[in-house]
């Protein structure tokens, strides 16, 4: 376990849920770009290697 008390240096994901909720009042425009960002970066990923994922599903089911 790694204790963190720089706001800075914590990730992506810790940082959204601690730093932009307080209390009941949600900072719903930092909380969607903070969602955004990773989510635009995973299914960048995901395209540039689709093909890869194809051909291991295809060459595994006919093995």
């Amino acid at each position: 376990v790694t204790f963190i008390s720089s706001s800075a240096e914590r990730t992506v994901s810790v940082g959204v849920a601690t730093d932009l909720i307080r209390g009941d009042v949600y900072q719903w425009g930092s909380l969607m770009a903070g969602t955004l960002l990773p989510s635009i970066l995973l299914a960048l990923l995901y395209n540039t290697f689709l093909n890869r994922f194809i051909a291991g599903f295809t060459g595994g089911a006919f093995r």
